[in-house]
């Protein structure tokens, strides 16, 4: 199936424009990086008071062959937010060279999410976590790594030019060229599909119980 890259015409994309021009003074509206990062925030803080003191046999309870635990799910956001960090901090020097010629010029910053395009594939198996059954950790730890892990892309984008990073395209083979305020609402959109698995799991009462059974056959 083609890449599909989207955008919602029925949204307004805001800061589009440089800084200081009329579309930002009519708009009055904080940036797409700033709603980004804090949406990434927001919705990790969510899913952890809901997850509480998650014991250890449920965290990492697999309930079927290839499938992730609660805490994989988790970690997995982790590494994934991870790799692209610092893939994007080696990426962005040369590019931002050229952008710095367009940052005038408006950009998308808004994108679809594409875990709603059929056929789009979600396994996740390609950034494996670090954690796992074989490797298990706190909820509490998982919840200060992916903290952290947030807080350093909050780091390297307010350090940077919101219109420079607009103007930064970085390719993916399946959903196309994106900008780098664009990844940053993708990355968004990915935490949140592993939030609702995980969420889908916590209010299962049958696999509670399974994983408390299967924690005491251990034991």
């Amino acid at each position: 199936m083609a890449a599909r890259c989207i955008i919602r015409k029925e949204r307004a994309l805001p800061t589009y424009a440089a800084s200081g021009t009329l579309c930002d003074k009519v708009l009055f509206m904080p940036s797409s990086i700033a709603r980004y990062l804090d949406l990434l925030d927001e919705q990790r803080e969510a899913i952890f008071r809901e997850l509480g003191a998650l014991p250890d046999a449920v965290l990492w309870y697999r309930p079927g062959p290839r499938v992730w635990s609660i805490g994989e799910h988790l970690d997995h956001s982790r590494v994934n937010n991870c790799f692209l960090r610092r893939f994007m901090i080696v990426y962005y020097p040369l590019p931002s060279v050229f952008a710095r010629l367009f940052r005038h010029r408006p950009y998308k910053a808004d994108i679809e999410d594409f875990s709603m395009v059929s056929n789009y594939p979600l396994g996740g198996w390609i950034f494996p976590p670090k954690y796992t059954p074989r490797r298990p950790v706190s909820v509490g730890f998982l919840h200060e790594a992916l903290r952290a892990e947030h807080a350093a892309y909050r780091r390297f984008y307010t350090t940077h030019d919101e219109q420079i990073l607009g103007h930064i395209l970085l390719a993916d083979p399946l959903i196309g060229a994106l900008n780098l305020v664009q990844w940053l609402r993708i990355q968004a959109y990915h935490d949140a599909h592993h939030y609702e698995r995980v969420r889908v799991r916590i209010k299962d009462r049958e696999y509670g119980r399974a994983a408390a059974a299967a924690g005491e056959l251990k034991e």
